[in-house]
C-alpha cells in the first residue's frame, strides 16, 4: 500500500493527497448519474423503486463516509478499499436484477460508473495484486449481473457491444488510474529529490561559509593579539624581559590555548573586565590609552560583548599602526540598555571616502558591528585624527 498522504511532507505526500481528492470528486460525479434517473423517469424501468432508491442512497452514504475518513486520516487503508470493491461487486450483481431488459443495458444502470470509481481508487492506492484481483472480480460481477438479460434476448449484437464497451471502460479506467498515479508519483519523487539536493547544497554552502567566517574571525583576533605582540617584539619595539610584556605574552598564550580548545573569548558577566584587559594589552604594546567607563551593563550577551571588544581592539590597533601617535582615548558608556563605545585619536587621520571598504578599519567595523546588529560611525579627515563611535542596543 502506498504511504499515507500528507500536506506538509513534500511533493510526494502532496501528490498522494491530490490523487485522493481526485478520486473523491470523481466518485461524486459518478454517483450523480442517479439524479437524471430520478428526474427523467428512469425509475419506471425498475421493478422496485424503493429498493433502487435505497441502494443508491446507501452508495452515496458509503462514499461520503469512505472519503471523509480517508481525507481526514490522509491515508487509504487496504480494508476500506476491499470493502468498497466488495460493495461495487454486490451492487453490480443485484441491481440489474431489478431492471427490465432495456434498463440493464441502458443509462439507468447507475452502478456501472460507481464501480469504475471503485476500480480507479484500488489501482491508485493498493498493491498491484489486490488491484488486479479486484478488477477481475468487479468486471465478472458486472457480466454476472446482466447475464440473465443477455440470455433472455439471445445474445444480440447490441447486447454484446454494450457488455464489451462497459467491460473495456472498467478495465481501461482502472489501467488509466494506475498509469496516471504512477506518473504523478514519479514526478513528485523527482521534485522531492531535487529539493533534497538543493537543501543539501545550501547546507554545504552555509557550512563552508561558516568555516570561512570562523577562519576569518580567528585570523582577525590573532592579528590583533598574539601576532601583534610577536611583531612588536620581533621589531624591537618591546622588551620581552619586562614584567608587563611577560604578562601580556602569558595572556596571549592563554587566549591562544582557549582558541585551540574552543573556549569562549568572554563570558556574559565580565565585559568591563575584558574591556579593561584590552586597554592593558594595548598599553603593554606601547599605546597610552586613557579609558573611562560609566554605567555599563553588568551583563551582556556573549556575541554582543565579543563584537564590542573586537571593535575596541581594532580601533586601538589602528591608532597604534596608522595614526602616527602613541596616545588614544577610550570611552564606554551604558545608555538605554545598550553600550556606546568611542575611540578617539589625534593622529594623521584618513579620508573615509577613498579608503577601501574591504580592508583595515572599515572592514573590521563592517563585520564586527554592522553585521552584529550595531551601528558604527567613523569620522576622520587627513591631519585631524579619527573618531570611531560604536552603538549597540538590546
Amino acid at each position: 500500500m502506498h504511504p499515507p498522504a500528507s500536506t506538509v511532507d513534500g511533493a510526494a505526500a502532496r501528490a498522494e493527497l491530490v490523487l485522493l481528492q481526485v478520486c473523491a470528486v470523481l466518485r461524486a460525479l459518478q454517483l450523480s448519474v442517479g439524479l437524471p434517473v430520478l428526474l427523467a423517469g428512469g425509475l419506471d424501468d425498475f421493478r422496485s423503486t424503493t429498493t433502487v432508491v435505497g441502494t443508491h442512497l446507501t452508495a452515496v452514504v458509503w462514499a461520503v463516509l469512505l472519503f471523509t475518513v480517508m481525507l481526514r486520516r490522509r491515508e487509504v487503508p487496504l480494508g476500506w478499499v476491499v470493502v468498497d470493491l466488495a460493495l461495487a461487486a454486490l451492487w453490480l450483481v443485484t441491481v440489474p436484477q431489478l431492471c427490465v431488459t432495456s434498463c440493464a443495458a441502458g443509462w439507468q444502470l447507475w452502478v456501472v460508473p460507481q464501480s469504475m470509481g471503485a476500480l480507479i481508487l484500488a489501482t491508485m492506492f493498493v498493491r498491484r495484486g489486490v488491484a488486479v484481483l479486484g478488477t477481475v472480480v468487479v468486471t465478472a460481477a458486472y457480466v454476472t449481473g446482466i447475464w440473465k438479460h443477455m440470455a433472455a434476448d439471445g445474445m444480440t449484437a447490441d447486447w454484446t457491444g454494450t457488455v464489451a464497451v462497459n467491460v473495456f471502460f472498467m478495465i481501461g479506467f482502472a489501467l488509466l488510474g494506475w498509469v496516471c498515479s504512477r506518473l504523478l508519483r514519479g514526478a513528485a519523487r523527482k521534485v522531492d529529490r531535487a529539493t533534497a539536493d538543493a537543501i543539501e547544497a545550501r547546507d554545504r554552502e552555509a557550512s563552508a561559509r561558516a568555516r570561512y567566517d570562523e577562519r576569518t574571525r580567528q585570523y582577525d583576533v590573532l592579528h590583533h593579539t598574539v601576532l601583534s605582540t610577536l611583531s612588536k617584539i620581533a621589531r624591537g619595539g618591546l622588551d620581552h624581559r619586562t614584567e608587563e610584556v611577560r604578562a601580556l605574552c602569558a595572556r596571549d598564550a592563554d587566549f591562544l590555548r582557549g582558541l585551540i580548545t574552543g573556549a569562549d573569548d568572554i563570558g556574559p558577566g565580565d565585559f568591563v573586565g575584558a574591556l579593561a584587559g584590552v586597554v592593558r594589552d594595548k598599553q603593554a604594546l606601547g599605546l597610552r590609552v586613557h579609558s573611562q567607563f560609566h554605567a555599563l551593563p553588568s551583563r551582556l550577551p556573549q556575541a554582543s560583548a565579543a563584537m564590542l571588544l573586537g571593535a575596541a581592539r581594532e580601533a586601538l590597533s589602528n591608532v597604534a599602526k596608522h595614526a602616527g601617535v602613541d596616545e588614544a582615548w577610550l570611552t564606554a558608556v551604558g545608555e538605554d540598555g545598550g553600550v556606546r563605545l568611542t575611540v578617539v585619536d589625534r593622529g594623521d587621520g584618513f579620508d573615509p571616502a577613498v579608503t577601501p571598504c574591504g580592508r583595515g578599519l572599515m572592514r573590521e567595523l563592517r563585520h564586527r558591528v554592522i553585521e552584529s546588529g550595531g551601528k558604527v560611525d567613523v569620522t576622520s579627515s587627513p591631519g585631524h585624527g579619527t573618531v570611531v563611535e560604536v552603538l549597540w542596543k538590546q
